[in-house]
């Protein structure tokens, strides 16, 4: 369950994160900057800072 969840999360990210880039192409980047934070913020708590 834990792997369908992650996936979920990752999909979710990357459709952010895409969409992100193509709104910046068109000038307003604020979604990009935002995805991009919140990509650096899971990646860091959850990836990085959990303890096994």
């Amino acid at each position: 369950m834990k792997f369908i969840y992650s996936l979920a999360v990752w999909l979710i990210m990357g459709t952010a994160l895409g969409w992100g880039i193509l709104l910046a192409i068109g000038g307003s980047p604020w979604l990009l900057i935002v995805s991009v934070l919140g990509f650096v913020f899971a990646v860091a708590k959850f990836g990085c800072l959990s303890s096994h």
